[in-house]
């Protein structure tokens, strides 16, 4: 009995220090918009909805860190995406869908080992004026990013103005980078990417390179570069994004709006056709914000992209869209907004909407951070 009680109050000690050097936080994001739509559907019907976010997608988490000494730390990352519109998860099935992560911190930068954003959207989420929307009207052009992968191993690192990352993705599968499971979005496809930029005065630049295989071993490639420069209360950006798919991944799953792209049989010729005739992209951007009170920030960005080979064809077409976003801070956790945007499509990019090659879009919201 004694031997025990002397076991037991060692180990409350050992956890009660344990416990004192460990910090743990529910986090989240609650924001729903009312949008109105034109052109929403084959039929061109207007559309009015309670949706989510213009620019952030509602979420919970949980995030923690234990000290090991040595400005050593451990680290976690639990995050899962909802809509307040009506309570349910973004992903059946799949209690963390945004990042589910471990790892280890310290001078050297960190390691983490888990579900986690790809390096793509990494960089242009600080190189995009709306650091990368939430509709798709607003967010296609980083749909080339494909989000997020599973099973990776990332590095990231900044040291003064130079901030940089790298991360590889297993497929799990025999025969590894080659012989995957076929690449679903956000799946367990081979990956890889690397990026880097550089922060110096009110200058900031840098590049970034991933890819993703299906289980061909056939590459769904993007790569970009982009630039900032803060001049007073403005931030001004400029940026590329380019891509190569021989997936047909980009098409079948993250642009295509159409009924017809959405069938089986269509797919199956998309995936098809691109392997000889891989979809290209060549996408610029341009765009200012602007803090015009300490309450209020209003944004402004334009995207153009020249496509090569839709849909697995030798087609090609255009598509540009136009971005406003005003936003008012009610207190530092919570904010009104209000934002409009406008697609307009040529050619054989016009099955990226599901009616009309042109879309407007009308939505006003609020957003509280908790």
């Amino acid at each position: 009995m004694k031997k025990s009680a002397i076991v037991l109050a060692a180990g409350s000690l050992l956890a009660g220090s344990a416990f004192a050097q460990t910090s743990v936080t529910l986090y989240g994001i609650a924001d729903v918009s009312l949008r109105y739509t034109n052109n929403a559907d084959a039929g061109n019907h207007s559309q009015t909805q309670l949706t989510d976010g213009a620019v952030t997608q509602s979420r919970w988490g949980l995030k923690g860190s234990e000290a090991l000494g040595n400005n050593l730390k451990a680290i976690f990352q639990l995050e899962n995406g909802y809509s307040v519109d009506n309570g349910t998860m973004n992903s059946s099935g799949q209690l963390f869908n945004r990042q589910a992560y471990v790892g280890l911190a310290g001078d050297f930068g960190a390691v983490k080992l888990g579900r986690q954003y790809t390096e793509g959207f990494n960089f242009f989420g600080d190189y995009d004026p709306l650091t990368i929307g939430n509709y798709t009207a607003n967010a296609w052009p980083f749909f080339l990013t494909q989000f997020r992968a599973n099973n990776v191993v990332s590095y990231g690192g900044k040291f003064g103005g130079l901030n940089v990352g790298a991360s590889y993705g297993f497929g799990e599968r025999p025969g590894s980078f080659t012989h995957a499971q076929t690449n679903p979005p956000n799946g367990n496809a081979p990956y890889f990417g690397a990026r880097a930029a550089y922060e110096v005065g009110p200058f900031g630049f840098g590049g970034v390179y991933q890819e993703i295989r299906d289980t061909n071993g056939n590459k769904q490639q993007m790569w970009g570069a982009a630039g900032k420069y803060s001049i007073g209360p403005a931030k001004i950006f400029l940026g590329y994004v380019g891509g190569k798919d021989r997936t047909g991944v980009i098409d079948n799953s993250f642009m295509n709006a159409s009924a017809a792209s959405t069938t089986p049989a269509a797919k199956t010729l998309i995936a098809g056709g691109a392997q000889s005739n891989p979809r290209k992209d060549n996408l610029g951007y341009i765009g200012v914000t602007y803090q015009a009170t300490p309450a209020l920030a209003l944004t402004g960005v334009f995207y153009g992209d020249h496509i090569e080979n839709k849909n697995g064809t030798t087609s090609s077409g255009n598509r540009y869209t136009g971005v406003l976003l005003a936003e008012y801070s009610l207190s530092k956790r919570t904010q009104v907004y209000g934002t409009v945007d406008y697609n307009k499509l040529t050619g054989a990019a016009q099955t990226e909407l599901p009616g009309k090659n042109n879309q407007t879009g009308v939505a006003a919201g609020i957003r509280h951070i908790f």
